[in-house]
């Protein structure tokens, strides 16, 4: 009997399973995933019926890491590695969304265009450039040799698909350009617009002399804005979330355990007869380089050098995240002479520059009763060298204005220069040495790492734990259990920059792949830290509510307010004094003059950016006061008193050209970016990838 029940039990668990599994496929028949594993790993998208396979999408993403690796001689960050796997598939659907638009166009290359570009009169430079002779001409025979060779059908196949994708792009240039050409009409407006000059009186009234109290805007002037200018608050899908954080970033101990290792080596590598073996065996993040130098070349954290004897090997220095020690291998006598400085920058305008020359000059006598410069120099330094206590290292005469550059160089080494002005800056420095010797110096340097099997795996598993926790108490209980600082943070689709944590493809990625709120992630790596996120609020694309776009549309009607008080007030002067003189007098104004002003510029000097005012100055009456004009920052009363206009039949035939190609480019690369985003939004893009990634 008891055997009979297990029996029963076990069909029961098969029949379940047996349902489970057909509601499964049945739900994965309606959200395509089926469609996408009959395509099989290779597919990871189709793009109007063009599939991109994963061999190809991995060579792009592996291709821009390695072109990084071979520029940089490290390898890509998460987020670099992140940013190059969206830009690779950007990429992708773009060439898929172009080909087909070319094959409804009927854009095609033959078989024998591709014969022409290799083997006819002018082969392609990709072609050429293997089979020219020094004297410039083909070598025929030699490139039929290499085209009739089979161990080289590989590569013919791959010179072939290069060149049919530039001949088609080619002919689509082509296709465009034909439907945008320029004509002599633009060309001639634009050679008057560049050379149409004016002289112009004017008197300006800022729109900013109105009042707050003057402004007033009403809830009903809010809401009707809204409703008619809905459009202009459009927005795409964001995400509310709130994270927790666990850092990656070396901790002190991690600073100390580098140093440490470093300061290990001192010894051996005062003793090494080949340096730049000793950089290379001992795993140096920085390259050996044995050129000679002058104590300026020297970097600043590497100056200690300059003052070894040959042989001898400086203090562990930190920098730019690294530690660094630098052996003299070698030394001679140069033909100038350096100084090695440290540097306090106060900066002063108009208004403070009494109060920074005396607050420099307290600096000085506080170094002369013995106060720190380094101390000082941290605190009270505007350079960025203020961190590093104004190390600056070794100097030029020729670094500096000549009055300052003679104060140092004249100043005693352990001496403090008085205060010195440079522009809107005063200048205090230290005179820490001074030396003509030109030297050889061998680096070694490691960098300064959280340490893998310690710092990065705890805050890892910390993370790890949260999460679990988390998911099972509550993300906010959990957080307040343990005291950890809870952030706040907003991202928008296809934005990298992410409010509350900067810029990061990664955790947009994330986001991206999430449509419900009060959803926990996993433990996401970025490149300094370990996050978890709980997602409070999606936000569909469309209109932003009127309570978010509120404050944004009143300040809109206060600055069109200004303008209509500002502008009604002119009005009002300008009737009763109709000369630029008298109106000026009227409100405590100047005449204001300039000579030379171009139409091509959108700036009227002495007023900022006014393009509607340098326009309106080309289509008034000469020598008559013209009525009010609303620029952008103030409203204009302005009076032309000359004015020349080019004679197009001098336009020169250079500027003709030119000025064809120029706006020809223009034309076809605004075309461009509109018809391309058109093709996107009617491209049929089905994305697998969540399924093989």
């Amino acid at each position: 009997m008891a055997l009979m029940e297990r029996l029963r039990n076990s069909t029961k668990v098969i029949f379940w399973i047996l349902i489970l599994s057909f509601g499964l496929l049945w739900g994965l028949a309606d959200t395509g995933a089926i469609d996408a594993i009959m395509i099989g790993p290779r597919s990871l998208a189709e793009v109007n019926g063009r599939a991109i396979t994963a061999e190809e999408y991995n060579a792009r993403v592996n291709a821009y890491t390695q072109q990084y690796q071979d520029q940089t001689g490290d390898a890509p960050t998460l987020e670099m590695r992140a940013s190059y796997d969206r830009i690779a598939w950007d990429e992708l659907v773009l060439e898929r969304i172009i080909e087909s638009e070319m094959e409804r166009l009927g854009i095609t290359v033959t078989d024998d265009e591709i014969v022409e570009m290799i083997t006819g009169p002018n082969p392609h430079p990709m072609v050429a450039q293997y089979f020219t002779r020094e004297d410039g001409t083909i070598d025929r025979l030699a490139m039929q040799t290499a085209i009739e060779d089979q161990e080289n059908a590989s590569i013919w196949l791959n010179i072939e698909a290069q060149l049919r994708e530039q001949r088609s792009r080619e002919k689509l240039n082509t296709y465009i350009q034909s439907s945008l050409r320029v004509t002599d009409s633009e060309v001639e407006q634009e050679f008057v617009r560049e050379n149409s000059v004016a002289s112009v009186q004017f008197v300006r009234f800022p729109y900013a002399s109105v009042s707050e109290d003057e402004l007033t805007v009403t809830d009903s002037e809010i809401n009707s804005y809204y409703r008619a200018n809905r459009n202009q608050f459009e927005q795409d899908k964001s995400w509310r979330f709130s994270f927790v954080s666990y850092s990656k970033l070396p901790t002190a101990q991690d600073t100390a355990r580098a140093i440490q290792e470093v300061a290990d080596l001192r010894a051996d590598f005062a003793q090494a007869s080949n340096d730049s073996l000793f950089i290379r065996d001992y795993f140096s993040d920085r390259p050996y380089f044995g050129d000679w130098l002058n104590p300026s070349e020297v970097n600043w954290f590497l100056a200690d050098a300059i003052a070894l004897n040959d042989g001898e090997v400086t203090e562990p220095v930190i920098h730019d995240n690294l530690v660094s020690i630098a052996k003299r291998t070698e030394s001679r006598a140069g033909n100038e002479t350096f100084t090695r400085v440290r540097k306090i920058q106060l900066n002063f305008n108009d208004a403070n520059r009494a109060e920074q020359l005396a607050a420099a000059r307290d600096i000085v006598a506080r170094i002369g009763s013995g106060a720190s410069f380094e101390s000082i120099a941290r605190v009270n330094s505007a350079h960025a060298s203020a961190s590093r206590g104004g190390e600056l290292g070794y100097i030029a005469r020729d670094e500096y204005p000549t009055a300052v550059s003679n104060a140092v160089f004249n100043t005693r080494v352990g001496n403090v220069t008085q205060p010195l002005e440079d522009g809107d800056r005063f200048l205090i420095f230290q005179i820490v040495d001074r030396s003509n010797r030109e030297v050889r110096i061998a680096q070694f340097s490691r960098i300064i790492d959280a340490e893998g099997g310690g710092t990065v795996s705890a805050m890892r598993e910390e993370a790890v734990d949260f999460r679990e926790y988390a998911d099972l108490d509550g993300f906010t209980s959990e957080a307040e259990r343990r005291n950890l600082d809870v952030g706040e943070g907003f991202a928008t689709k296809d934005t990298p920059f992410i409010t509350g944590i900067g810029q990061s493809q990664i955790l947009l990625n994330e986001l991206e792949s999430i449509d419900r709120r009060n959803t926990l992630t996993d433990v996401i790596e970025l490149d300094e830290q370990f996050i978890v996120v709980y997602v409070t609020e999606i936000i569909e694309a469309g209109p932003q509510p009127l309570d978010e776009v509120r404050a944004q549309i009143e300040n809109t009607l206060r600055t069109e307010k200004r303008k209509q008080i500002t502008r009604e007030r002119v009005e009002q002067l300008l009737a009763s004094n109709p000369t630029l003189e008298g109106l000026a007098a009227a409100d405590g104004k100047d005449v204001q003059s300039v000579s030379s002003l171009r139409l091509s510029s959108n700036t009227l000097p002495g007023a900022g950016r006014e393009p509607l005012v340098v326009g309106a100055a080309f289509g008034a009456e000469l020598n008559a006061v013209s009525p009010v004009i609303a620029g952008e920052n103030a409203a204009f009363v302005l009076m032309v008193t000359e004015r020349t206009e080019p004679d197009v039949s001098q336009m020169p035939a250079s500027f003709r050209t030119q000025t064809r190609d120029r706006l020809q480019m223009e034309k076809t690369q605004a075309f461009q970016q509109v018809w391309i985003e058109r093709l996107r939004e009617d491209a049929d893009i089905n994305d697998f990838r969540r399924f093989y990634m």
